[in-house]
C-alpha cells in the first residue's frame, strides 16, 4: 500500500468507555472478588461524568490523574514492575502517552513531553505501517465483521546509550480497548475483500483500500496498550545462527565481521575481538593453513610457520583433552601462559583478557576453538561465559559444515532434498489456523500456535558410500600423476633439443611434485601443484611450441588432454564423480519409489537427504493422523519396510558395480529407537525437527553413529554388503532380530547375526549393534504392499 499514514490521518480521542464496558462484563460474569473490585471502581468513576465520555481536554486527565492511575491498574497486573517492565497507554494510533511505567517514560519520553520519541526514521516508518494496518484491521472487524489475523507486533533495533551497541525491542500494540465510529455511509466492499482470508500483512498489499475507506471518515475512541520487551539475546542468537548456517569458509572476512559485531551485541561489550580457529582434517591429515583465521587477526598469521601452527594445535588439544570446559582468563599474564602455553599467541597480539571455548565434534575430536578477547583485563567475566554458551552449538555445526565443504571441495554442492509440508501433516496447519480464529472470535489476544506432534516414533535409515573422501583423493592423485608424467616427457624432449637452464629447474620441480603425489599429498601442496600445472606449465608449453617446432605435436596432445572442466587431466576424477552421481540418483529413486508403498501402511512424515549416499527420517504416530487409529502394528510394518528398503539398496549398489566407472560400495545403517519423541515445525527452515532437550538426544545419537567403531577395535560397525543396526535397549535388538530372521527365511539376508558392544561416543554410552550380511545375489526382493491386516504382516513378492 503506497499511501503512508500521518498523525493527522487518525481522528483519535482518548476514552475510558471501552475499558469501563470490560468492567461491566466482569461485574456480570466474573467471580465474586473481581465483581466487587470493578463495582467499587465503577462507582468512583461514575461520580465524574466527564470520565464517561471521550476526553478532549488534557486538564481533565490531569485533574483525575490519581483515579485514572487506579483504573490503569486493572489493565496492567501487579506481576508487572513499574521500574522493570515497559508499558504504556496511548491515544489510538498516535504517540501521545496517557499513562506509562517509569522505565518506559525514562527510555521513550522526553522531559515534560507526553509524546514518544522515535529513535530513527526507519523505526518511525515501520510503526506508521503497523498503525495503518491495525486501523484497517479494526475497521474491517468492528464495522464489516471481517476477521483479519494478526497481532500488531514488531522488533526494532536501537543503540544502547551506555555501550553504543545494538539492542532489540519487541513492541506490541493491543487495540482491544478501541471503538471505531463513523458518521459516513459504509460502502459495500468488493468481493476480493470479503471472500479472502486476510492477515495484517495482506492489508498493506491491498490497492484501493485507502481510497474506498479513507481514514479521516472514521473516529477511533479509546486507548491503545503498548508493551515493549527487550529481545536482544533472541534476535542476536538468530543473527549468529543465520550467519553461521550460511558460512562457506572460515576465511570469509565479511562473515567474521558480522559475527564479531553480533557477539559484541550479545555480550553487551564493545571492543571484543572474535576468532574461530578450525582444526580441519582431510583424509585424516590436519589442514592448519587457516588455523588462526579470524576477524582482524589474519594479518598476523602470514609469519607463522607450519611447525608453530602444529605446536599451538597440540597445546590447545592437550589443554582441553581432560577438561573440555570453557576457559576464562581474567588477566593474561605470564602465569596464565605457563598453564596454557597457546595463550602466547594472544599475548603477542596485546590481548589481556580472553574466553576460550573448545568446540568438539561427534567423535570426541576437537573441531576447533572459539576465542573472545579484549585488551583490558577483567572485561570478560563468568557472566559473559554463560551468555555465549547458547551460541556454541551453532559454531560447532558451522565447523562441521565447513569440514564437509572442505572434504567435497568448494565446487561440489551437497544436495539436500526433502518435502516440507506433506499431505500427512497438512491438516495440522489448517487446525492451527482455525484455533487462532476461534480465540480471536472470543476476544482473546493470541498468536498462531506452534505446529508440533507429540509422542511420535522415529525411524532412521542411512545408505552411505564407503570411503568416498578417500576415493576422491585417490582419483585426484592418479590424474595428477598422469599429467606430471606427460609433462615430464615433454620437458625431457625439450632438453634434448635445447639447453635452456629453466628446463632443468622445471624438471626438478616435476620430479619433486611426482614424489609428493605418490606419497602424502597435503592440501596446500595440492593447490601448489594445481597452480604449477594449470598455469605455469601451460604458459611454458605455449612458448616452447613457438620456439621449438619439433615439440608442436606433443604439446598439442598435452593441451587436448587437459581440456576439461578443471583445466587438468580429468580421467579418474570424472570416473569418481560419475559413479557418485549414478549411485545417488539410483538410491534416491529407489527410496522414493518404496516410500509410496510405506505411506499406504499408515500416514507419516517422511524426509530424504542426498549427500554421498541417501538417508531418510520417518515420524509416525497417532498425533500425525488422529483420524485413523494408531497401533504398534503399523510401526512394526514400517520397521520391516525400513529393513527391506535397505536390503534393496544393498542389492542395487552391488549390481551397479559392473556398470560404474569406479566401483564404489555402500553401507546400510538403521538406528533403533523405541521411545516416542516430539517434533515441531521450524518456519525458517520449512521442515520438522526434534523438540526439547530430552528428544535432542535422539538427534545427537543419529548424527554420531555413522562412523561408530566396535568396542576395543578399529573396525567400524557399518560394512559394505551388510545392514548394521544400532540400539540401546535389549527389546529393540529382539524386535529387529525377529525381522531379520523373517527376511533370512525369504533368502534376502544371510544366516549369521553378529552382535557387538560399541565404543562410547561424546555424551552417549551403552550403545550396541547388530550386523547381518545381505544376500546380494538375490534377484527376488520383496516389498510391503498397502494391504494391511491386523495381527499379520502382509508381505508380497514382486
Amino acid at each position: 500500500m503506497s499511501t503512508q499514514p500521518t498523525q493527522e490521518q487518525f481522528n483519535s480521542l482518548f476514552s475510558l468507555k471501552p475499558l469501563i464496558r470490560a468492567w461491566e462484563t466482569v461485574i456480570k460474569e466474573g467471580n465474586e472478588g473481581a465483581r466487587q473490585l470493578y463495582t467499587d471502581l465503577l462507582g468512583k468513576v461514575s461520580q465524574h461524568p466527564e470520565l464517561l465520555e471521550p476526553i478532549t481536554d488534557d486538564a481533565v486527565v490531569e485533574k483525575h490523574a490519581e483515579l485514572i492511575n487506579q483504573m490503569m491498574t486493572t489493565v496492567f497486573p501487579i506481576t508487572l514492575s513499574d521500574k522493570r517492565d515497559m508499558y504504556a497507554v496511548c491515544l489510538p494510533f498516535k504517540y501521545k502517552v496517557i499513562y506509562a511505567s517509569s522505565v518506559f517514560s525514562q527510555m521513550f519520553l522526553a522531559k515534560d513531553c507526553p509524546y514518544i520519541q522515535m529513535p530513527d526514521s526507519v523505526t518511525a516508518e515501520n510503526l506508521y505501517n503497523e498503525k495503518f494496518a491495525g486501523a484497517y484491521q479494526l475497521i474491517l472487524d468492528r464495522l464489516y465483521n471481517i476477521r483479519v489475523d494478526g497481532t500488531i507486533t514488531s522488533v526494532h533495533p536501537y543503540k544502547s546509550p551506555d555501550s553504543g551497541l545494538d539492542k532489540y525491542m519487541e513492541l506490541e500494540l493491543d487495540t482491544r480497548f478501541i471503538d471505531v465510529i463513523t458518521e459516513h455511509p459504509l460502502p459495500e466492499l468488493p468481493e476480493k475483500f470479503t471472500n479472502s482470508c486476510m492477515c495484517l500483512a495482506d492489508i498493506c498489499k491491498m490497492n484501493g483500500l485507502p481510497q474506498l475507506l479513507p481514514l479521516n471518515n472514521f473516529r477511533f475512541e479509546g486507548m491503545v496498550i503498548v508493551r515493549i520487551r527487550e529481545v536482544t539475546e533472541r534476535e542476536v542468537i538468530n543473527k549468529i545462527k543465520n550467519s553461521l548456517l550460511n558460512i562457506h569458509s572460515f576465511s570469509d572476512q565479511a562473515v567474521f565481521k558480522e559475527l564479531q559485531t553480533q557477539i559484541r551485541n550479545l555480550l553487551g561489550v564493545d571492543g571484543v575481538h572474535t576468532a574461530v580457529k578450525p582444526f580441519f582434517k582431510v583424509n585424516n591429515h590436519l589442514v592448519l593453513s587457516e588455523m588462526l583465521t579470524s576477524s582482524g587477526t589474519t594479518k598476523h598469521d602470514k609469519n607463522i610457520t607450519q611447525e608453530r601452527r602444529m605446536e599451538v594445535y597440540k597445546q590447545v588439544v592437550s589443554a582441553f583433552k581432560t577438561q573440555p570446559e570453557i576457559l576464562l582468563v581474567n588477566d593474561l599474564d605470564e602465569d596464565a601462559m605457563l598453564h596454557y602455553p597457546f595463550l602466547t599467541m594472544l599475548y603477542e597480539r596485546g590481548f589481556k583478557n580472553a574466553i576460550v571455548c573448545p568446540l568438539f565434534g561427534a567423535d570426541h575430536e576437537q573441531l576447533g576453538v572459539l576465542i573472545l578477547a579484549t585488551f583490558q583485563p577483567g572485561t570478560l567475566t563468568a557472566e559473559h561465559v554463560s551468555m555465549i554458551q547458547p551460541a556454541l552449538p551453532l559454531f560447532t555445526l558451522a565447523l562441521e559444515k565447513s569440514q564437509e565443504n572442505l572434504d567435497h571441495q568448494v565446487d561440489r554442492v551437497i544436495k539436500e532434498q526433502f518435502t516440507a509440508v506433506q499431505d500427512a501433516v497438512e491438516w495440522r496447519f489448517t487446525e492451527a489456523a482455525l484455533n487462532y480464529l476461534t480465540k480471536k472470535d472470543q476476544g482473546q489476544q493470541t498468536k498462531i500456535e506452534p505446529i508440533n506432534f507429540e509422542h511420535v516414533f522415529p525411524l532412521y535409515g542411512a545408505i552411505d558410500i564407503r570411503n568416498s573422501s578417500v576415493e576422491r583423493n585417490n582419483s585426484i592423485q592418479l590424474d595428477m600423476l598422469e599429467q606430471l608424467e606427460l609433462a615430464h616427457t615433454i620437458v625431457n624432449r625439450a632438453k634434448s633439443i635445447s639447453s635452456y637452464p629453466l628446463l632443468d629447474e622445471i624438471q626438478f620441480r616435476l620430479e619433486r611434485y611426482t614424489h609428493s603425489v605418490r606419497n602424502i599429498l597435503f592440501a596446500e601442496e595440492e593447490l601448489a601443484i594445481h597452480h604449477f600445472l594449470a598455469d605455469e606449465m601451460v604458459q611454458l608449453f605455449t612458448h616452447l611450441q613457438l620456439i621449438l617446432p619439433d615439440l608442436s605435436e606433443d604439446i598439442t596432445a598435452y593441451m587436448q588432454a587437459i581440456d576439461s572442466p578443471v583445466k587438468m587431466i580429468y580421467h579418474h576424477r570424472k570416473d569418481y564423480e560419475d559413479s557418485i552421481t549414478r549411485i545417488n540418483n539410483e538410491l534416491a529413486r529407489l527410496v522414493d519409489h518404496e516410500q509410496h508403498a510405506a505411506q499406504e501402511i499408515y500416514p507419516h512424515y517422511f524426509e530424504r537427504f542426498v549427500t554421498d549416499g541417501v538417508d531418510f527420517n520417518i515420524y509416525i504416530g497417532q498425533s500425525i493422523s488422529p483420524a485413523r487409529p494408531f497401533d504398534s502394528f503399523y510401526l512394526k510394518n514400517l520397521k520391516i519396510w525400513q529393513l527391506n528398503t535397505l536390503v534393496k539398496a544393498a542389492q542395487l549398489t552391488h549390481k551397479l558395480q559392473l556398470e560404474l566407472p569406479l566401483q564404489l560400495q555402500t553401507t546400510q545403517l538403521i538406528l533403533a529407537h523405541s521411545q516416542p519423541i516430539s517434533i515441531s515445525f521450524r518456519t525458517a527452515e520449512r521442515k520438522f525437527d526434534v523438540d526439547g532437550a530430552y528428544n535432542m538426544r535422539y538427534e545427537i545419537v543419529k548424527k554420531r553413529i555413522d562412523k561408530v567403531h566396535i568396542r576395543d577395535s578399529h573396525e567400524r560397525l557399518t560394512k559394505p554388503g551388510t545392514i548394521a543396526i544400532v540400539y540401546s535397549q535389549q527389546k529393540e535388538a529382539e524386535e529387529y532380530t525377529a525381522y531379520i530372521e523373517y527376511l533370512q527365511g525369504k533368502g534376502l539376508l544371510k544366516d549369521e547375526i553378529e552382535r557387538y558392544d560399541l565404543e562410547e561416543l561424546q555424551g552417549v554410552i551403552g550403545l550396541k549393534g547388530l550386523r547381518v550380511n545381505v544376500n546380494t545375489e538375490s534377484a527376488d526382493p520383496v516389498i510391503i504392499t498397502g494391504s494391511i491386516k491386523k495381527d499379520s504382516l502382509i508381505i508380497d513378492k514382486k
